[in-house]
């Protein structure tokens, strides 16, 4: 645990760079998106790599929103309709994950993400849908991302939610569907007390990209990310008894089905 950290360490350091000497939004966000690609490349397996560009489905004839980075298995041997560079459109079983890189969570970078996933998500329906990383909330407290599920028009199935958004400076927002829950929603995770916010959740956006890479490559047993590091994320992290429903807002978690195993995160008492 204590390497994935400073993996995360490493990470965030590249990051403040940037910021310390410039303000201009469009150098920093491509900055942002180029420095966790260029991370990533080097992070996970030779198997996968990381592109950028769209998803097409062939069946459908439709094509997915850009995503600002792409982690594909290059075992599928159709992975790729087009590429140039790191630019690609590629085929929907190739793709392990799409995410989402943007520099400030606020009520804009919601909308573009719970919209994208929507989108992606017709063109992908069996993948996981999108993961987001957002580096500074913009965002006074969780009531205010309360309204923002409560207005918005995208129709409230669990398919259509991110998979998880992370907010660096703040919490997780992570999709966990029925029966693991009951209602499924956006559940609200938040880093415990004299945890280090931004180090603690930058691990738990590169444990969730490894976790996906180990789903792809069909690994499932006691030397998975998941099983070998349970224990220090309920060290980390807590699970509000609130979860955020579209159409809804803040609704309460009143059920949690015990028979579905342990979860990573510790739960309030």
């Amino acid at each position: 645990m204590i390497l994935y950290q400073n993996y995360a360490k490493e990470l965030i350091s590249k990051i403040g760079r940037i910021s310390e000497l410039t303000r201009h939004a469009p150098s920093v966000g491509t900055f942002h998106e180029n420095i966790v690609s260029n991370f990533l490349e080097n992070f996970i397996s030779k198997r996968f790599s990381v592109k950028t560009g769209f998803v097409f489905n062939s069946e459908l004839k439709e094509s997915s929103p850009q995503i600002d980075i792409l982690i594909i298995d290059e075992n599928i041997p159709s992975a790729y309709l087009f590429q140039d560079k790191g630019l690609v459109v590629a085929t929907p079983e190739s793709v392990v994950c799409a995410i989402e890189i943007k520099t400030n969570f606020d009520k804009n970078s919601f909308d573009d993400i719970c919209k994208k996933s929507v989108s992606y998500r017709k063109v992908n329906p069996t993948g996981k849908n999108i993961i987001s990383l957002c580096f500074k909330s913009k965002v006074a407290n969780s009531e205010t991302v309360s309204g923002w599920y409560e207005k918005t028009e995208i129709e409230d199935d669990w398919l259509n939610y991110p998979n998880e958004i992370t907010i660096l400076d703040s919490c997780v927002l992570k999709l966990i569907p029925e029966p693991l829950i009951k209602p499924f929603g956006a559940s609200y995770i938040v880093c415990n007390e004299g945890v280090d916010v931004e180090e603690a959740l930058l691990t738990s956006f590169l444990f969730s990209v490894m976790k996906l890479c180990e789903l792809k490559a069909g690994e499932n047993s006691s030397r998975t990310i998941g099983a070998i590091f349970a224990g220090d994320f309920d060290t980390l992290f807590t699970q509000k008894h609130t979860i955020f429903k579209y159409g809804k807002g803040r609704v309460n978690l009143n059920e949690i089905n015990s028979n579905t195993g342990k979860n990573i995160y510790k739960r309030e008492p």
